[in-house]
């Protein structure tokens, strides 16, 4: 009696442990990319891009600086996030703080609508989309696109089309501005975005 006891509180601690070590290890599944930011063949700056995988939640960041000079000394850095849930974007957010001032947006489903209040540079957004969203750019550093698939932009609360160029490479309009995505074997290699100054590269930094 006493030992069927025991082999019984061997199993149900076994158990325990086992599920508890699986589900430490499907709840918490982290992915980071680093990126390289270029100008004009020069680096001016650097991104982490991370995914993390809790259940049936996918969470995104994204974390940038820039820093050089053109005529005085220009910083920039930039916080990207976009919150999933059962595929879904939930919530998104942004946050840059640069010599032009601080701003943030936020992108939240309420139920049956996003309620969307962007701020960034010389633009601001206000108004609620009332469908759900199921990718956005932050998404892009780790899935690959198909042609036709909608986006919203975390930074400012629109929503955009993804069309692909051609095998592996999709472009999308942000705001006014071309955003490109190339990838190889389903990796990001690079981004390039238009810019009305100068086109900016974001690419895939090499291990040392």
């Amino acid at each position: 009696m006493i030992l069927k006891f025991l082999f019984s509180i061997v199993y149900i601690f076994l158990f325990v442990s086992l599920f508890a070590l699986s589900n430490a290890q499907t709840q918490n599944n982290k992915t980071i990319q680093k990126y390289d930011i270029v100008v004009a063949g020069f680096r001016i700056g650097g991104m982490t891009a991370e995914k993390t995988t809790t259940g049936s939640e996918i969470n995104y960041e994204i974390n940038s600086l820039v820093e050089f000079w053109f005529f005085g000394k220009v910083h920039v850095e930039f916080l990207q996030k976009a919150d999933y849930k059962a595929g879904q974007l939930v919530e998104a957010y942004t946050h840059s703080n640069s010599n032009r001032g601080d701003f943030e947006t936020f992108v939240k489903w309420e139920g049956d609508h996003y309620e969307v209040d962007a701020t960034t540079y010389k633009f601001e957004n206000k108004k609620p989309i009332n469908q759900k969203v199921y990718s956005s750019p932050a998404k892009l550093y780790f899935n690959e696109p198909k042609d036709g698939d909608i986006l919203m932009s975390e930074n400012f609360g629109m929503l955009t089309k993804v069309k692909e160029e051609k095998s592996g490479v999709y472009a999308i309009d942000v705001n006014g501005n071309t955003n490109t995505f190339y990838y190889e074997n389903g990796v990001l290699q690079k981004v390039v975005l238009e810019n009305s100054i100068k086109n900016y590269v974001i690419r895939l930094a090499q291990d040392d």
